[in-house]
């Protein structure tokens, strides 16, 4: 993150270092700090008071704003793609041991993506949303006499309806020294870019940064020729599609449910046709919040719990789903399969019939009528239609790149195997088939042959 204003590291107590920002002027700082341009000129040795640059640190000395409000600005970090603890230090002027120090790391190599360092020992604690969607860096911006909402967004190159979004303000007028702003998505010129990445690969995002168990997170890289891409990730080789004649290439991290919170590694092998380069981040995990739910199913149901009827039917769809279609039908995000409230979510531990909480959730539950239509939640192609002892009448569409939705305890049937459809499309109605205790639509979405929060798809935007 950038920092401005930052405690001088140098011999004097009674000055502080201003880091020039875009759109910044000598005189516009002075009258920030209540100096002259030919004070500040002078303490910094400025020939030229029109010749200052992005970047730039100037000496202000404490004793020329005592009283005017100013606060220590927090100094934190979160950590991107491709950069290390040594990086980081370098970009920030300090050193790996310090920054060990001040973070309790013990083992400089194990940090990971989205992980929120302190950069200065008299940094405050700042509790920062590590799950954010936002694949972009962040930092906290202190206001200072005299600035403006418009002024902290041109400065940082993001817009003030971003600003006011992520912090929740109404009035863009009011605000006040010394309040925390977060600044999302700083341009690189402010920013500065302390990733180390191989030779061929330019850029590499993830988002979001940080993974709960049974969440998705997409990957994407852009290399300087064309390449292909292999991954690895919880033990499960993870796809990759080319596009730009191979030189950009997209894949999905699936988490299953039930993974221990961890740090994981993630393993990248880049390969053209004069080298081979390979990547390993660190993804963290953690846990899911998903609650538990008691279930209780009649009489002539209770048989749908056995062991045997569950192995088979999970067979039935992995095969289905674990198939890679080089074709992708869907589009960003996915659309609701139903006109009605959800009462049941994806991930909670279950209980049937007041037995042990041994079994979870894997899709969510939508409180339709019999008859209430269900509708394709992306473009793509039907590749199972049929009727299995748990799903009852289900559909199973196939999304392409990995991605499937599979739709279950239905009425009726409207389509057919191999048919292809689109978005909002009635597929089928809603019923009370297969193991359920009433009339509801069973949604799941299943990633590389892993079953994931369907709702999150609903929520994110995937490129």
């Amino acid at each position: 993150m950038m920092i401005n204003p930052i405690h001088a590291q140098d011999d004097d107590p009674h000055a502080l270092i201003h880091v020039v920002q875009r759109g910044e002027t000598l005189s516009r700082i002075a009258q920030r700090y209540g100096l002259s341009t030919g004070q500040l000129s002078s303490v910094n040795n400025l020939s030229n008071p029109s010749n200052i640059w992005v970047g730039q640190r100037l000496v202000i000395p404490t004793d020329a704003h005592d009283g005017l409000g100013l606060v220590t600005i927090q100094a934190f970090h979160q950590i991107r793609p491709g950069e290390t603890l040594r990086s980081i230090a370098n970009r920030y002027g300090t050193t790996t041991e310090s920054l060990q120090q001040l973070n309790n790391i013990a083992n400089p190599n194990v940090i990971y993506v989205g992980q929120q360092i302190r950069i200065h020992a008299d940094s405050q604690e700042v509790i920062a949303d590590q799950t954010s969607s936002v694949d972009q860096p962040s930092l906290t911006h202190v206001v200072q006499r005299g600035e403006t909402l418009f002024g902290i967004a041109t400065t940082y190159g993001v817009s003030m309806a971003e600003i006011q979004q992520i912090n929740h303000i109404t009035n863009p007028s009011r605000i006040y020294i010394g309040q925390q702003l977060t600044i999302v998505g700083a341009t690189d010129q402010i920013m500065g870019d302390a990733r180390e990445l191989p030779e061929m690969l330019q850029e590499i995002s993830l988002n979001p940064l940080i993974l709960a168990e049974g969440q998705t997170s997409q990957v994407i890289l852009q290399t300087s020729i064309p390449t292909t891409i292999e991954g690895n990730f919880l033990g499960r080789t993870i796809p990759f599609f080319a596009q730009d004649d191979g030189t950009k290439h997209l894949g999905f991290l699936p988490v299953p449910i039930f993974t221990e919170p961890n740090i994981y590694p993630f393993e990248l092998t880049i390969t053209s046709d004069q080298q081979v380069e390979t990547m390993t981040l660190n993804i963290q995990v953690t846990l899911g919040t998903y609650g538990t739910q008691r279930i209780f199913l009649p009489d002539d149901r209770t048989n749908l719990l056995g062991t045997g009827v569950e192995e088979n039917e999970e067979q039935i769809m992995q095969s289905v789903v674990s198939r890679i279609t080089q074709e992708r039908y869907f589009g960003s995000s996915m659309s609701l399969p139903a006109a009605s409230a959800m009462n049941a979510p994806f991930g909670a531990k279950r209980s049937y019939n007041g037995g042990e909480y041994d079994r979870y959730h894997r899709g969510a539950d939508f409180a339709s009528p019999t008859g209430a239509p269900v509708l394709a939640t992306a473009p793509g192609r039907v590749v199972l239609a049929d009727t299995l002892h748990i799903c009852g009448v289900g559909i199973v569409v196939d999304h392409g790149w990995g991605v499937y939705t599979a739709y279950c305890h239905m009425s009726e049937r409207l389509v057919n195997l191999g048919d292809f459809v689109n978005a909002g499309q009635t597929i089928g109605l809603v019923g009370n088939s297969g193991r359920a205790t009433g009339a509801h639509l069973h949604w799941e979405l299943w990633v590389n042959g892993v079953a994931v929060d369907p709702l999150q798809w609903t929520r994110i935007t995937f490129q």
